[in-house]
């Protein structure tokens, strides 16, 4: 059964010249070029593109239906942790310093984390992207 695919988009076509050409000459060039279009592979473009989508939408879902943090979550606070250890050291070691506490705060290689940080958030602009414009 080709659910959605050619088959039907034929039939759909078919069902919309029976309501717009009433006249049976008519009717009948307009079902040849469809049966024309079937035959030379003009729905099949259309029907691999819409089978690739709705693959896409069914993995979408089945991440979606995961319950806790994803990667892109994990990696995410990853950043967020290694950004805020670095704009923070220096404020944290003086206060302890000043507590009568010095401590020495490893630092993070950023050279590591802003790579990271950017890919995510250039994910993140190309998801809202898709989703301002509808296509997903």
């Amino acid at each position: 059964m080709d659910l959605l695919g050619i088959t039907s988009v034929a039939d759909l076509l078919k069902d919309g010249i029976d309501k717009i050409w009433p006249d049976p000459a008519k009717k009948a060039e307009a079902e040849a070029a469809i049966l024309q279009a079937q035959n030379s592979g003009l729905f099949k473009e259309m029907d691999q593109q819409f089978q690739l989508n709705l693959s896409q939408i069914q993995a979408n879902a089945a991440a979606e239906a995961k319950p806790g943090i994803t990667f892109r979550d994990g990696a995410g606070w990853t950043c967020v942790a290694g950004f805020a250890l670095t704009a923070l050291k220096s404020p944290i070691e003086w206060g302890c310093a000043l507590a009568g506490h010095p401590i020495t705060l490893p630092s993070v290689d950023t050279s590591t984390t802003i790579p990271m940080l950017l890919g995510l958030l250039g994910l993140g602009g190309m998801h809202m992207n898709e989703q301002i414009k509808g296509t997903k």
